[in-house]
């Protein structure tokens, strides 16, 4: 389908299992859908919202880091679901409104006075074993008041009336409300299910993450609405754990508040492929340090891709890497750089440590440039051996270049260099310093753009 033409994770087949889970649910769920920053929850979100709207599902996308400023996250879905309404409902959409309006106002007040005074949080508990459907004005409250004794203010009575003014509009009439809007969202669909795709959420406030989670089971918990965190797990649960303290062993925060977990993961071949697909279009540019192939683009693809199928970088963070070293290309456009080896040296500063059996070249450092120096005619064989092989195995690409590349003077006998001398004097000593340089200077550039 159109709307997965961008699928570099292959999220697609993933994207058709959880539409047909959605399609059989036919009570009120709040499934996560799990995985870390920057594994591309965003974009599935948005590629399964038209899956599941061409399946006939009515969705609702929720950006709650865009909301969290709204500082309820009842008010922020209520206004969601009224917005979806079309003009001919109008009736329902001005009912909603105002219920959503007298909701916020409540709401607002007291949940900032009602934090300022513990007594009043300690008899609401109290008199919350009786229904709220009982308790109608301040003349009941009145007499509680009294009942409680000098130590409880007139401020404290009024705080507890807005609170249960506030529990009352929520367990009474934002319920009718949400049944209202979901009829009203659902007219003509074979079913009564409203989707909502809630994204961000581990990007918002603390208190407004904890606040969202704990509205979907005590506001919105009613039959056919299906709601869908886009979360990483681990952070929120670092975040309750700061917020509650640490759960006893084996219970998880979000265990309370969702009823199924999925996770949303890519499998080592399809980042290995994505990978590749991005490198391929973003590394083919500057000038590559010979023609051959091994210098290429297409080269310097497949080296990312084997070295994110062996690790754990989140595609975001592979993104960031190879905008490096398409940047460092960018910038030197006349300079002959090995594309691949700017692509090794460029993971290994973000992994710590990149083998270099996945590119021997990678091994003619400095250093061995120095030591294969020392070998010469009156060496051993045995070292003049590891010196031949050296050359013939990991550096084999590095021979018979421009004869620029190998910055050499002039030989004193013969017309031209031999390929180990030119491998080892001329291009060992600057071939790993060069392209060091020019990341960093790279990388200076995007740190101060940053900043």
């Amino acid at each position: 389908m159109s709307f997965w033409q961008d699928d570099l994770l292959n999220f697609e087949e993933t994207g058709a299992s959880f539409t047909n889970l959605i399609s059989t649910i036919d009570a009120g769920k709040v499934i996560s859908i799990e995985a870390g920053f920057g594994h591309g929850k965003t974009f599935f979100r948005k590629a399964w919202a038209k899956q599941l709207e061409a399946n006939d599902e009515v969705v609702i996308e929720l950006d709650a880091q865009l909301s969290d400023h709204s500082g309820d996250p009842v008010i922020t879905f209520m206004g969601a679901l009224a917005e979806r309404l079309n003009t001919k409902e109008k009736p329902n959409l001005e009912k909603a409104i105002a219920v959503v309006a007298k909701y916020g106002r409540i709401a607002s007040r007291g949940a900032v006075e009602f934090a300022l005074r513990s007594g009043a949080a300690a008899l609401l508990k109290e008199f919350e074993k009786t229904a709220l459907d009982q308790v109608e004005g301040a003349s009941i409250l009145e007499e509680l008041v009294k009942e409680a004794g000098d130590g409880m203010s007139k401020l404290a009575g009024q705080l507890i009336s807005t609170q249960l003014a506030t529990e009352k509009v929520r367990k009474t009439e934002l319920p009718q409300q949400l049944e209202v809007l979901r009829k009203a969202l659902t007219e003509g669909k074979p079913h009564d299910r409203v989707v909502v795709l809630i994204d961000e959420l581990d990007r918002c406030h603390p208190e407004y993450a904890i606040a969202m989670l704990e509205a979907l089971k005590m506001v919105f918990g009613h039959s056919n609405f299906v709601f869908c965190l886009f979360v990483n797990a681990e952070y929120l649960e670092n975040l309750a754990a700061h917020r509650f303290g640490q759960s006893a062993a084996g219970e998880r925060y979000l265990d309370k508040f969702v009823d199924l977990r999925l996770a949303l993961t890519a499998t080592p071949e399809a980042r290995k492929a994505a990978t590749k697909a991005l490198a391929l279009e973003q590394l083919d540019v500057g000038t590559p340090l010979g023609n051959k192939r091994a210098f290429s683009a297409g080269a310097a693809a497949e080296l990312a891709g084997e070295i994110v199928s062996q690790s754990n970088l989140t595609f975001r963070q592979v993104k960031r890497v190879l905008d490096r070293v398409e940047l460092a290309l960018r910038c030197y456009p006349r300079l002959p750089l090995d594309r691949p080896l700017l692509v090794f040296l460029a993971f290994r500063d973000v992994l710590g440590e990149v083998s270099s059996d996945l590119l021997p070249r990678s091994r003619l450092t400095t250093e061995k440039a120095e030591e294969l120096k020392e070998i010469d005619n009156y060496s051993s064989h045995h070292e003049q051996s590891k010196r031949d092989n050296f050359i013939r195995e990991d550096c084999l690409d590095l021979q018979n270049l421009d004869p620029d590349i190998y910055q050499m003077p002039s030989p004193p006998r013969g017309p031209t260099w031999l390929p180990l001398a030119q491998v080892i004097s001329g291009l060992g000593p600057i071939y790993i310093p060069r392209h060091e340089k020019v990341l960093k200077a790279t990388h200076a550039l995007i740190a101060t753009e940053a900043k």
